[in-house]
């Protein structure tokens, strides 16, 4: 019986052997792709550490041109605005139960939390320790990041959006009451100028986003990823910014900084577990918790630093928490994207 390349069999298995070869090469390229696709954003984060440390020129150029932080967080806004769908937008506010829960994380858990783990790990006869800790925890949640992170989950952003809109809003009355029972200052935050700046930092480029969206959102079908992205790059300017400006605070200081990672790390690993056990026990679907741990457990940096500059200037680790936490939550918050897609896509599915 003879064998050979006229009988017609060995080639298509030759032929098979050879696509297997190829097929191999082509699998880890996708694979690579694939982990590159999810991780850049996290790599870019934790090289924004030594940028800021080694070149904080430009950071804090950019704390120093007020203009410029506003600007950012408009566009990130607007861009929200632009690929957020309204249509829910009226149900979600309904949804007062995830709302009183967001809030109450936001200005009582994470204060009390960070209180007593500052009271626990401050170092003796250090004036600035505590204050600069309450300075953080007394913040509204993040404005930006828990939104873009919410959208990147394929959570519910409308209800993201009326998480940190509210946050945001009552921060005017709730941080300062935070301070003063914490740590007994006085602070008042303008209200008249708080107002307009959400109003013009937040509602109308999200406004503004929405009515391009009807304009144009068929046709930036092309363009969406670009878009999406641009939330991201916005994020890592301001943590850029957040260690240029800690820069100074930083070197001298290794304890203190150690002492405030440990605290930073602790306080978002408390508030994250405390928001997701609550979506379960709650029985929330998937979408609403994603909303609920991302905006329940960050801390804006912008309004943070700003406290700081106006009224708490004279304390010269004040920035050192707020950028410490900004990083951690990023951090830890984007390794948690790959887990909420998923659990957000099977419920898709279903």
């Amino acid at each position: 019986m003879g064998i050979g390349l006229d009988e017609g069999e060995p080639m298509p298995i030759l032929r098979r052997l050879v696509g297997c070869v190829s097929e191999q090469p082509n699998a880890n390229a996708k694979r690579l792709n694939t982990f590159a696709s999810r991780y850049w954003f996290l790599a870019m984060l934790v090289l924004m550490i030594p940028a800021g440390l080694w070149l904080p020129g430009g950071g804090r150029a950019i704390k120093e041109a007020s203009w410029v932080t506003p600007v950012l967080v408009g566009v990130m806004m607007a861009v929200s605005g632009f690929t957020l769908d309204t249509g829910k937008l009226h149900r979600q506010a309904a949804n007062l139960g995830a709302i009183t829960l967001v809030l109450f994380s936001t200005y009582c858990l994470a204060p009390a939390v960070a209180y007593g783990l500052a009271l626990w790990l401050q170092p003796a006869d250090h004036p600035h320790f505590l204050t600069a800790v309450m300075i953080m925890a007394a913040q509204a949640s993040s404005l930006a990041s828990a939104l873009a992170l919410t959208v990147l989950s394929r959570g519910n952003q409308e209800l993201a959006l009326i998480f940190t809109l509210l946050s945001s809003s009552l921060t005017v009355v709730l941080t300062p009451l935070v301070l003063q029972v914490s740590i007994g200052t006085s602070v008042e935050i303008p209200l008249g100028q708080m107002i307009l700046k959400m109003l013009l930092v937040v509602v109308m480029p999200v406004a503004l986003g929405q009515a391009l969206r009807r304009l144009l959102w068929e046709r930036a079908r092309p363009l969406r990823r670009g878009i999406q992205l641009m939330p991201q790059w916005i994020i890592l300017v301001f943590v850029y910014t957040g260690f240029s400006v800690a820069t100074g605070q930083i070197q001298g200081n290794a304890d203190v900084v150690l002492r405030i990672v440990v605290i930073s790390a602790l306080l978002h690993a408390i508030l994250l577990a405390w928001n997701f056990g609550m979506s379960v026990f709650l029985r929330m679907d998937s979408g609403a918790g994603t909303a609920l741990v991302f905006c329940g457990s960050q801390k804006t940096l912008p309004n943070g630093i700003y406290l700081w500059e106006r009224f708490f200037s004279d304390n010269l680790i004040g920035a050192l928490p707020l950028a410490m936490y900004h990083l951690i939550q990023l951090i830890a918050d984007s390794l948690l994207i790959p887990f909420f897609e998923r659990r957000n896509q099977r419920k898709l599915n279903d």
